[in-house]
């Protein structure tokens, strides 16, 4: 490979008899940089392009047809698509997306699975190295839930209730079962001023936000009335009390990105992936399928 770095960081490569131009704002800069100077020419082609990065991470059942990414021939969903891609501009690998299929794929019912999606679409809602996701929860200034002030939520604590007590039907909005949310929704229900923290809940004291760890084995249903802002489980760990929104679409909590937990997955597990992603497209495009 040939190529000029200017003094301003520009870049200006010919590799395999394709030329390629970029600059610092590059996503991946400083991995091109490095295959540049190590001539790996599949290394850069790769890194130069996120979808076929993706491509080449997955050993190729991820591909991308049409701007969309397959898996194994079946489209993925819109959520893991854009998910995916702004993960890898983000410049984190793709662990955490197969380890968050993997748990996904242990949730019984498909219509939860769906409705999770239309949840996962709101802005700071990241998914965890370990493949859970992160939502937030208004509590008391007790760490009691707002609702009944049973439910301890103190940070370390895994909240939990037998699935079968929560309500999977999402055209009942206040209903059974634990509930955590988006930054608009829980800050609107606690009565919570981001700007100072605080709120006042029917007592006058002040309300706070925890960041609840969700498996998405555990999602049962997301109701309609709140515009899919609040969602029903049968379990979380709470992680954190809140500090800041999230700004990533992955959240290390501390851990480096090389230190992503990495799950060696079989060709028949990647089968049942393909098995249930192509139920969820039936389900998404209205067909009556088993949840």
């Amino acid at each position: 490979m040939k190529y000029i770095i200017s003094n301003s960081g520009v870049v200006n490569a010919i590799a395999d008899g394709q030329a390629y131009t970029f600059d610092k704002n590059h996503h991946n800069y400083n991995a091109l940089i490095r295959h540049l100077k190590s001539g790996n020419v599949e290394h850069f082609e790769a890194a130069y392009d996120v979808a076929s990065s993706v491509e080449h991470f997955c050993d190729g059942y991820v591909h991308v047809k049409h701007g969309t990414l397959n898996w194994n021939g079946i489209p993925m969903p819109e959520l893991f698509s854009d998910r995916i891609m702004q993960m890898r501009k983000e410049g984190f690998e793709f662990e955490p997306m197969l380890n968050f299929l993997n748990n996904l794929n242990d949730n019984p019912s498909d219509k939860a699975i769906v409705e999770l999606f239309d949840f996962m679409q709101h802005k700071h809602l990241p998914i965890t190295d370990d493949g859970h996701f992160l939502a937030y929860k208004a509590v008391k200034e007790n760490f009691k839930d707002i609702y009944s002030g049973s439910l301890d939520n103190s940070v370390g604590e895994t909240v939990s209730v037998d699935r079968s007590s929560v309500d999977s039907n999402r055209d009942r909005g206040c209903s059974h079962g634990l509930h955590v949310g988006s930054i608009d929704y829980v800050t609107s229900y606690g009565g919570i001023d981001l700007d100072n923290k605080g709120g006042d809940d029917d007592d006058g004291g002040g309300n706070q936000i925890v960041i609840c760890k969700v498996n998405p084995r555990d999602v049962v249903s997301v109701p309609q009335c709140s515009q899919f802002q609040k969602l029903r489980c049968c379990q979380y760990e709470v992680a954190a009390i809140f500090d800041d929104v999230f700004d990533k679409s992955v959240e290390m909590f501390g851990n480096k990105t090389d230190n992503v937990r990495v799950v060696k997955y079989n060709e028949a597990w990647k089968e049942d992936v393909r098995v249930r992603l192509e139920r969820l497209s039936a389900v998404l495009s209205n067909q009556t399928v088993g949840a």
